[in-house]
């Protein structure tokens, strides 16, 4: 609940401090210090857990918590929101604030104090198209990219033969690649738009899965294809984050935007439990809580990840702006 929240609150609060021309680069950026988490995760994972346990990384994970409460101490609140609540002396301030200047450089904000926006929840019923685009291109991106996320270090424990530390390892390299990719397309997010870019995402990812799944036993240079076809695919599953977060906001009017943004993630939310429990079902397996797929079956289970790539950012889900 408290990560789902900070995400929520936190991506349109920084989209509300910048300019509409950097909106996109930016909070793709934004976007891109989880996979920093992931990495760092497979990092202790792979060398901290023989000397601490789980115990102790659990302990270490109570300290990005820590720096998230100094934040909220330290961030003040929107100034969109302050100026539709006719605090404009606070919203000037607020915006000083993140410019580093004087408040007495900035014009006082004139727009009035605006009741009617009072946020109701069930107004987001009231822009069907604009829930559809973002509940189903969430739920196919987190469908896609936790089904991956959750399977791969056991599927490498099972197709490679190696220990869960060498698995953890070979997980840094998929968190790298998917940093950058969310770098590189804050960037073309801006260059070629929302939409084309979310196309590219969309069947970049879907094809490269699909492509790993039908070469779980093979080989390139020496290692096994699995991994180093499953890491490329990355820079599309996990570089669409940067896209799809920050137009799951934008899609919405501005007194809805951390409402929409939040009921988006949280319905995409299922994919976190459709990866894990609709291969179980696809390949027959018996277990529907952890990683348990027959070694032949490994085609068809990515192949039903890679279709929700398709399905979730395939770029006609997304409209023209």
């Amino acid at each position: 609940m408290g990560v789902g929240g900070l995400y929520c609150v936190d991506l349109p609060l920084v989209q509300e401090f910048m300019p509409s021309a950097k909106r996109g680069w930016v909070s793709g950026l934004v976007t891109c210090v989880i996979p920093l988490g992931v990495g760092i995760g497979a990092v202790l994972g792979a060398y901290a857990t023989p000397t601490i346990g789980w115990r102790g990384l659990f302990a270490v994970g109570v300290l990005p918590a820590l720096l998230a409460l100094l934040v909220r101490a330290w961030v003040p609140e929107s100034p969109r929101w302050l100026v539709r609540q006719g605090r404009s002396e606070e919203a000037r301030e607020s915006l000083a604030w993140a410019m580093q200047i004087n408040p007495q450089s900035l014009p006082l904000p004139t727009a009035e104090r605006q009741p009617e926006f009072k946020t109701n929840w069930f107004d987001l019923f009231r822009y069907p198209r604009g829930l559809a685009v973002s509940w189903l291109g969430k739920a196919g991106a987190q469908t896609g990219v936790y089904g991956i996320v959750l399977w791969a270090p056991s599927l490498l424990v099972v197709l490679l033969k190696v220990t869960p530390q060498e698995a953890s390892k070979m997980m840094i390299l998929l968190t790298v690649v998917g940093f950058v990719g969310r770098i590189a397309f804050s960037w073309l997010s801006e260059r070629i738009g929302r939409r084309k870019s979310g196309g590219l995402l969309g069947f970049g990812a879907g094809a490269l899965v699909i492509l790993a799944g039908y070469n779980y036993d093979a080989t390139m240079f020496g290692l096994s294809a699995f991994w180093l076809i499953l890491a490329a695919a990355m820079f599309f599953a996990d570089g669409g984050f940067a896209i799809v977060g920050p137009y799951a906001a934008e899609v919405w009017p501005a007194h809805l935007r951390t409402s929409g943004m939040g009921s988006a993630y949280g319905f995409g939310g299922i994919g976190k439990i459709l990866g894990p429990l609709g291969l179980a079902l696809i390949v027959g397996s018996s277990n529907f809580v952890k990683p348990d797929v027959p070694v032949p079956e490994i085609p068809m289970a990515f192949l039903y990840l890679g279709s929700w790539f398709f399905d979730g950012r395939g770029g006609l889900l997304f409209p023209r702006l």
